[in-house]
C-alpha cells in the first residue's frame, strides 16, 4: 500500500510541477521566425499601388544591399525586376515607400500565397508611419 501511494504522490508532484509550465507557455503567442536559411518562403513579389499618386518603391535584401527602386502609378500592379529579371524575396528583405522615413520587413506587411508575395503599398507606408504624430489620421 505505501508504494502505491508513493507512486501517486510522485505522479502528483510532477504534474504541480509542469502545469504552470505550461501555462506559461502556451500563453505567449510565437512568433514567425523569418530567415535565410532553406524552407522559408522565397517568392516573386507583386506590389500593389492602392495610393492616389505615384509611389517611389525601393527594396534591399536582408544583407541590407541595395536591389532596387521603382515608380509605380496608381492603381497599377508591379512585379519588380533587378537586370531584367523578377526579383525574388524572402520575407527578411526590407521594402520602403517614398523617400523619408524607414523601411520594413516584406513578412510583416505582405501575405505569402502560392509562392509569391503580395505586398500593397498602404500597408507598408502604415507600417513605416505609425509612430509619426503629425501623420493625419486619413492618410494612415
Amino acid at each position: 500500500m505505501d508504494v502505491q501511494w508513493m507512486r501517486w504522490g510522485g505522479m502528483l508532484a510532477v504534474v504541480l510541477v509542469l502545469a504552470p509550465l505550461l501555462v506559461i507557455a502556451q500563453g505567449q503567442p510565437r512568433e514567425p521566425r523569418w530567415d535565410n536559411a532553406r524552407g522559408w518562403p522565397r517568392g516573386e513579389i507583386h506590389v500593389t499601388n492602392d495610393w492616389q499618386d505615384d509611389v517611389k518603391v525601393s527594396m534591399w535584401s536582408s544583407r541590407r544591399e541595395r536591389i532596387g527602386e521603382w515608380i509605380i502609378t496608381p492603381g497599377a500592379n508591379a512585379v519588380p525586376e533587378a537586370d531584367g529579371v523578377q526579383i525574388k524575396v524572402r520575407p527578411r528583405y526590407k521594402i520602403k515607400v517614398g523617400d523619408d522615413w524607414g523601411w520594413v520587413d516584406v513578412g510583416d506587411v505582405g501575405q505569402f500565397y502560392q509562392g509569391t508575395w503580395y505586398v500593397s503599398v498602404r500597408n507598408v507606408w502604415r507600417a513605416t508611419h505609425h509612430e509619426r504624430p503629425e501623420v493625419p489620421d486619413w492618410k494612415r
